[in-house]
């Protein structure tokens, strides 16, 4: 039988500090451009490079000692890339993020979310 994984299974570190109990979902997203050339007798595919993405949707802890979105904050005034770890049940994937300011607030009858769509640096990797 098929091992079924769910989101509770991942894990988020970022720059060293798991930051599982903040988070509400996390997703690694690749993206690569193939282009299609057709000649009257053949057809050939060339992939471009890949990028990514690390999306991740949090509570706003402001404040708070371990506060992801203090610590995301000062990152992205840093404006340098910091070290990301996702992991799931057998693989962990790592590489270094862009920090970009998080947003503040939200409206009254919810908790307050952020929601983050991080560029990855370079390449990622799969352990």
């Amino acid at each position: 039988m098929a091992t079924v994984q769910t989101g509770r299974s991942l894990t988020i570190t970022i720059d060293a500090v798991n930051y599982s109990a903040q988070v509400a979902e996390v997703t690694l997203s690749p993206s690569q451009d193939v282009q299609q050339y057709v000649t009257l007798n053949s057809s050939a595919a060339i992939a471009g490079p890949v990028t990514w993405e690390l999306n991740v949707r949090a509570y706003q802890d402001w404040g708070v000692v371990g506060s992801f979105c203090d610590a995301i904050w000062t990152e992205a005034a840093a404006g340098a890339p910091i070290t990301f770890s996702m992991g799931t049940d057998g693989s962990t994937f790592s590489g270094s993020i862009i920090p970009t300011y998080p947003t503040v607030g939200g409206p009254a009858d919810s908790a307050l979310e952020v929601e983050w769509t991080f560029a990855v640096d370079g390449d990622v990797t799969k352990v």
